[in-house]
């Protein structure tokens, strides 16, 4: 297919990255390896991360670090591997490891806390002597780095609530007291303080991680000057140590999820730099001349609601707080993005990653190629006990929102780092769910979360799993990744038709009820910032105020506008279906559909057209077949779960007919397995020391069998079965299988299955007695963390034909 949008300067390819962490004591031999390892696997690219457990002799942004960061991205280059740089040891980005505040303890993150006394001023004496509440000294406990912002008393009224009308500023007098001189009645007066938030990113070394005493501070990313020295700490480090691969290998730079506050940071803490209060004087300004002093007399606001997020803001704050809220953010793309943003672009690179929150897209909107990131099983399919969360709640909107956000930006690389912190239990299964979620939603360039350098000790539990040497289902990635590469390929190559645009707060992206409604019609959209006011390129606007629509009108009036609408009959909710761009809207290019619920569908779509000499693509396994169609031009798709199907132009790709199936179905027996890889010492994986491996594993669980109760690997199965004359196109339905399974016929691997239904089609086998080859691999939490997942080759096997 034709790109249909240019590419640009430091453009990668689009496809899977491996998120590759640094976490132990490294030499070339290891770092060359495990790029080696990954390319073989066919990713696209990599994202090198400095991560907690790194040695110290290696040190972060050391010689030896970027000596090594060196080694790799000449290994890519000869490779083919594209590189993210990672901008951060760990994270939240920005810091430098804690060298950014080494370098002047003036960059630390400052935010703004309060202190408050309650105070009831009596009525003056029958003489008419006014009465007298006396001083106040505000203190922030020991705190020696602290300035007060202001000082403002608020009525109580009868039900205990503040009263923010009349608040008062009270003036502070040397050395910092305050006289409480105000009219009789109950005041809650607040001190605001500028400080030192306390707190920290998790850095690069074991001692550093969250709660340690050695954790490396946050810095100020609202500060120029703390801003620019992270710049030449790191990015300029990196720029003289990789020269003239920026912009060639060197494709973006990935920064993760900046935090203003940083982790663990003080109780009641709200994002602050030095001058912020007169931007919110101009942002509230309406032409009167707001004065800072109002800012500051109306502090005590900010602590008036529930709190905030992790990020620092507050998405459903009203007035003075939305104000607040609305000046930290432009703050902090203008000095933090933006300062990043231009460092990128002059090196010839994309500035990347993601924000601190799942539904902010204007934040995102500031990244070159946009992203989000979907961690900690926040999102799960309904197998794994996630029902609504792939439609519900702020995490649900994370991949339109960078793909809506790439789209704003003409067509770039949509990104999402994904599948960390999920645990061992992880399965293929469950992963591919993932990835075709944010797939089906517009990401192009996923980076899949993580490809561990060491799990020695605790390392094996940091934000795991591994998905690289260190877990059971390796033998296996390779065809998960191409998977993700062909659609990503896909995709970018026709975009996607958005025909609805879903108009959005820049922050708090709608999700729920019409979204709902949409996706399980079949009716793509994307976000659209109300505040912008450019909406070019979407048939319809929506806006979530307005409530759930009528979703045959609301296709009516797509028809009528000249936009795709894709039917199915009967209705088909789990199913998300994507136009594929083409000449124009009523003739795209093709359609990919991806099931995203537990049962198989079977559904006549109706299609605004269908392209010349059209197959269906499956573009895990690579295969076409042929398209059926009833009298109305419908077109017949049968998926099961976990499958994608692509409608397209078979662009000279051979279409084999159907075979013609007998009907026969024989069971397979008398299959021998045999242990081919074990994750840690083979020695240790039994319950009972005196226990024995057999020579042979049996059809079956085998963790049932006491050597093998904790093996976390891959055994090897294989039969043998009679092929008559005459058979037609064959299929190995393998009954359960704990968890992924390889199929080689003759020594010649002809499919892979890596969740239920595990059917995989041989083709039309030659007659006479062919040997059947079964890899399987388990979970990797039976070995990890003690756990008892069914494991192997369990069956019963059938082959039909």
């Amino acid at each position: 297919m034709t790109v249909l949008h240019p590419r640009r300067p430091g453009d990668g390819p689009v496809g899977p990255y491996a998120f590759v962490f640094w976490n132990d004591d490294l030499d070339d031999d290891a770092v060359l390896a495990q790029l080696r390892e990954i390319a073989g696997a066919g990713f696209v690219g990599v994202t090198l991360s400095a991560r907690v457990g790194l040695s110290r002799r290696v040190g972060y942004l050391t010689d030896e670090f970027l000596r090594l960061v060196r080694v790799a991205v000449d290994e890519c280059a000869r490779l083919g591997l594209a590189v993210m740089l990672y901008d951060e040891a760990s994270y939240p980005s920005g810091s430098a490891n804690g060298a950014v505040v080494a370098r002047d303890p003036a960059f630390a993150a400052r935010c703004v806390v309060p202190v408050t006394r309650d105070v009831e001023v009596p009525v003056g004496s029958p003489g008419g002597e006014p009465a007298d509440a006396g001083y106040w000294r505000p203190a922030l406990g020991r705190d020696l780095d602290v300035r007060l912002l202001a000082v403002v008393a608020r009525h109580v009224d009868d039900a205990g609530g503040v009263v923010g009308d009349d608040a008062v500023l009270l003036p502070v007098r040397a050395p910092g007291l305050v006289r409480l001189d105000l009219p009789p009645g109950s005041w809650r007066v607040t001190a605001v303080f500028d400080a030192a938030s306390g707190g920290t990113i998790r850095g690069a070394h074991a001692e550093q991680d969250d709660g340690s005493a050695l954790a490396p501070p946050a810095a100020d990313l609202l500060s120029p000057d703390a801003v620019a020295a992270f710049l030449e700490l790191t990015h300029d480090a990196y720029a003289a140590a990789l020269g003239e691969h920026l912009g060639t290998t060197v494709v973006a730079m990935f920064t993760d999820e900046p935090f203003l506050l940083g982790r663990g940071h003080r109780r009641l803490a709200r994002p602050y730099t030095p001058g912020l209060e007169a931007e919110v004087a101009a942002r509230l300004d309406d032409g009167s001349g707001v004065e800072v002093a109002e800012v500051l007399r109306r502090l005590p606001e900010l602590w008036d609601g529930d709190g905030t997020r992790p990020g620092g803001t507050d998405p459903d704050a009203t007035g003075f707080v939305r104000d607040w809220d609305d000046a930290v953010r432009a703050r902090l793309h203008r000095v933090y993005y933006d300062a990043q943003a231009a460092w990128c672009a002059a090196h010839g690179l994309a500035l990347t990653g993601h924000p601190a929150e799942p539904d902010d897209l204007a934040t995102a909107a500031r990244l070159h190629w946009p992203g989000q990131d979907t961690v900690w099983r926040w999102v799960l399919p309904r197998a794994s006990g996630g029902d609504g969360t792939a439609l519900e709640g702020p995490e649900s909107t994370a991949p339109k929102v960078a793909a809506s956000a790439a789209r704003a930006r003409g067509g770039v690389p949509a990104v999402t780092e994904v599948l960390g912190a999920y645990g061992w239990r992880l399965s293929l299964d469950e992963a591919r769910w993932l990835l075709d979620w944010y797939l089906s939603r517009g990401v192009t360039t996923p980076v899949l979360h993580a490809f561990f350098s060491s799990v020695r000790g605790g390392r094996a539990f940091e934000s795991e799993p591994d998905l690289g040497r260190w877990n059971s289902w390796w033998p296996h990635l390779p065809p998960f990744v191409g998977y993700v590469r062909r659609i990503a390929e896909l995709l970018d190559a026709a975009p996607p038709v958005w025909p609805v645009g879903l108009l959005s707060r820049p922050d708090t992206a709608p999700s729920g009820p019409v979204v709902r409604a949409l996706l399980e019609a079949q009716v793509d959209f994307g976000y659209v910032d109300r505040d912008e006011g450019a909406h070019a390129g979407y048939a319809v606007l929506l806006d979530a105020d307005d409530g759930v629509p009528d979703v045959p009108a609301l296709k009516e009036r797509l028809r009528a506008a000249g936009a795709p609408v894709v039917d199915a009959e009967p209705a088909a909710p789990d199913l998300r279906a994507v136009v594929l761009g083409g000449p124009s809207d009523d003739r795209p290019a093709g359609y990919v559909v991806f099931h995203e619920g537990e049962e198989a569908v079977r559904t006549w779509l109706g299609l605004p057209s269908v392209p010349d000499d059209a197959c269906w693509w499956d573009p895990f396994a690579d295969t076409r077949h042929l398209v059926e169609r009833d009298d109305h031009g419908r077109v017949l798709l049968e998926l099961e779960r976990r499958r994608t199907l692509a409608l397209v132009p078979s662009a000279g790709h051979p279409v084999p007919p159907a075979g013609a199936a007998s009907g026969r179905r024989v069971e397979v027996t008398g299959w021998r397995g045999t242990v081919e890889r074990v994750l840690g010492d083979p020695d240790t994986v039994a319950d009972d020391p005196s226990a024995v491996v057999p020579a042979h594993v049996e059809l079956g669980d085998w963790t049932r069998v006491p050597a093998l109760r904790r093996l976390s690997g891959s055994v090897r199965y294989t039969a043998e079965v009679d092929v008559p004359d005459g058979a037609g196109a064959a299929r190995l339905d393998l009954g359960v299988v704990g968890e992924a399974a390889t199929v080689r016929v003759d020594g010649g691997v002809v499919g892979h299955a890596m969740s239920a239904p595990y059917v995989v089609d041989l083709g039309v086998l030659a007659p006479g007695t062919r040997t059947l080859d079964v890899l399987v691999s388990n979970s990797a939490a039976n070995y990890y963390e003690g756990d008892r997942r069914p494991s192997g080759l369990i069956g019963p096997v059938t082959l039909t034909w």
